[in-house]
């Protein structure tokens, strides 16, 4: 894997050069979770934008390249389904 002086790449999920990195950030000593966006095999420094679709496509090679933890994704999918039973009736029209 890639190491900087910034940071040791972990593992990482990249369709088409838009990526989800899982990086241990030196000056911290901590693991941090990176969305970025990628040209040439160089880094470029503008938003990853991307449709829902592609970033379910990106979201679900990350998962199966254990980018995240298991406790992010039990935590992940318990917001998910929490968010989803408190969302408001809408009004009536």
């Amino acid at each position: 894997m890639r190491s900087t002086r910034y940071a040791d790449l972990i593992a990482y999920a990249d369709i088409g050069g838009h990526r989800i990195e899982r990086l241990r950030i030196r000056e911290k000593d901590a693991v941090e979770i990176r969305f970025s966006w990628w040209k040439d095999g160089r880094l470029v420094p503008r938003p990853l934008d991307l449709s829902e679709n592609d970033l379910l496509d990106l979201l679900r090679k990350a998962i199966g390249n254990e980018v995240f933890d298991d406790r992010f994704l039990r935590d992940l999918h318990t917001l998910l389904y929490d968010c989803r039973a408190a969302k408001p009736e809408p009004p009536d029209a």
